[in-house]
């Protein structure tokens, strides 16, 4: 289940997602799952996601050639490893945030230009 988050704003609150160029971004959808993106032109250019069991077996769903697929982290998704939405009805919270990137201000007095 992959689309906007609802729980997030409204859609003009919502800041567009920006990934940087050759990256893979894993998204913390609030109340859901974990959501892996590749960036725009990485599928074009032969990169996909895989997803494996713990012998390295791949998942089917995960080499359909999508550029996003979503991952369960309620543990109620009948299709783990990956999400089916069950996590509405279950109730699952989780809201984890990043911390806050902004650079501190400097705790330094200004310099004084006059002064040597």
């Amino acid at each position: 289940m992959i689309g906007p988050d609802s729980s997030a704003g409204t859609p003009s609150q919502r800041r567009p997602r920006v990934h940087p160029p050759g990256t893979v971004t894993i998204r913390c959808r609030r109340d859901g799952p974990l959501v892996v993106e590749l960036a725009a032109g990485l599928a074009a250019e032969g990169v996909r996601i895989r997803v494996t069991d713990h012998e390295d077996r791949e998942f089917p769903a995960a080499a359909a050639g999508k550029p996003a697929l979503a991952l369960c982290r309620c543990g109620q998704s009948r299709r783990r490893p990956f999400c089916d939405g069950t996590h509405g009805a279950a109730g699952f919270r989780a809201a984890e945030a990043a911390p806050d990137q902004s650079p501190e201000p400097s705790k330094d007095p200004p310099s004084d230009p006059a002064r040597p």
